[in-house]
C-alpha cells in the first residue's frame, strides 16, 4: 500500500486575528507512506539536515494516531520552511493525520482531524487552515475545539517576505505580556471584527483596513525586524503589512494584479538572504495526491 499526502503551509493572525484566524498559502510540503519491514524516514529539501528521522518526528506522531509507524517508510519532500511563521509544524501534523487515516481506512473528514492536530500543536489556528484550505477561523468551545472555513480566499494577494533568521514559537510567545490595556484590547476586537467582515464580503477596503493589531506584533517586533523594516519602507503597492505568525516572515498584501511587482520591489531592497514569495491562497486542505 501506498499513500502520497500535501499539506499546505499557511499565515496566522492575519493582523488582529490572533490565535484565532489564518489562510492557507499555496507552497505545499508531501510525504509518501509506503509498506516496510521497519520504520525509514527520508527526507528532501526544507530541514533535511536537521528533523528527526525517528518516531519523534511530527508527521510520524500524528501518523501513529491512525496506525504503527514501524510497518512504514516515510520520504518527504519539504518546501516550507522552518520556524519562519509559516506553518511547517501544522503542515507536518496534517501530512500525518491524512496519511496515517487513509492508511486505516478512516477517510476522516478535516472537522474529525482537528482536535487531534490542535493536541499536538497546542493551538489551532494554523491546523484548521493546513487542513481545510482557504481562509479559517478557530476557537475552543469549553474543552472543544472548533474551526470553519469561511472563504475560499482573500481580496488581496499575500506576498511574503522569508528572513534567514529563525523564530521559535514558544519563544516567541514569552514575549508577550500577561495582560493587555483594556483600550488596546478593544481595538483589536474591533480590527478583528472588521477583518471578519472584510474577508466574508470580499472587500479589500475593509480588508486593508483591519491590518492592524495591538495584542501581539508590536511585542514581537525585536524579533521580527524585518516587519518594522518593510513598514518603513513604503513599498509602492503594498496596502497592508502583517507578521506571519509569531514570524520573523513578514506578509505584505497587495492587489492580486500587483503581485509580481511587489515582489520585485522587494526583492531589490531587502538583503540576498531573504526570500521573496509571491502566493495565492490554496484553495485545498491537506489531502491525498
Amino acid at each position: 500500500m501506498t499513500v502520497h499526502a500535501l499539506a499546505p503551509a499557511s499565515t496566522a493572525n492575519l493582523g488582529p486575528a490572533f490565535d484565532c484566524a489564518a489562510a492557507a498559502l499555496e507552497l505545499w510540503n508531501e510525504v509518501i507512506v509506503e509498506e516496510s519491514d521497519a520504520a525509514v524516514v527520508e527526507i528532501e529539501g526544507e530541514g533535511a539536515a536537521e528533523l528527526p528521522r525517528d518516531a519523534s518526528h511530527l508527521t510520524l506522531r500524528a501518523f501513529a494516531l491512525f496506525a504503527p509507524v514501524e510497518r512504514y517508510r516515510f520520504r518527504f519532500v519539504n518546501r516550507i520552511p522552518l520556524e519562519r511563521g509559516l506553518g511547517s509544524s501544522a503542515a507536518a501534523i496534517a501530512l500525518g493525520l491524512v496519511a496515517g487515516s487513509a492508511v486505516a481506512g478512516a477517510d476522516s473528514a478535516p472537522a474529525e482531524l482537528l482536535p487531534h492536530a490542535a493536541g499536538l500543536e497546542g493551538h489551532a489556528d494554523n491546523v484548521a487552515a493546513a487542513l481545510f484550505g482557504g481562509v479559517c477561523v478557530a476557537w475552543w468551545n469549553g474543552g472543544d475545539v472548533r474551526a470553519a472555513r469561511i472563504a475560499d480566499g482573500l481580496p488581496l494577494a499575500p506576498v511574503v517576505a522569508v528572513p534567514s533568521e529563525r523564530t521559535r514559537t514558544e519563544q516567541s510567545r514569552n514575549s508577550l505580556p500577561a495582560m493587555v490595556a483594556h483600550a488596546d484590547a478593544a481595538a483589536n476586537a474591533g480590527f478583528a471584527a472588521l477583518l471578519g467582515a472584510a474577508v466574508a464580503s470580499g472587500d479589500a477596503e475593509l480588508l486593508r483596513a483591519a491590518f492592524n493589531d495591538r495584542l501581539h506584533e508590536q511585542y514581537r517586533a525585536d524579533g521580527a525586524p524585518l516587519l518594522g523594516a518593510i513598514r518603513s519602507s513604503a513599498t509602492d503597492g503594498a496596502l497592508g503589512v502583517t507578521l506571519s505568525g509569531s514570524g520573523p516572515s513578514v506578509v505584505v498584501w497587495t492587489a492580486h494584479e500587483r503581485a509580481e511587482d511587489v515582489a520585485a520591489r522587494l526583492r531589490e531592497a531587502l538583503s540576498d538572504d531573504t526570500r521573496v514569495l509571491p502566493l495565492r491562497v490554496a484553495q485545498e486542505g491537506a489531502r491525498l495526491a
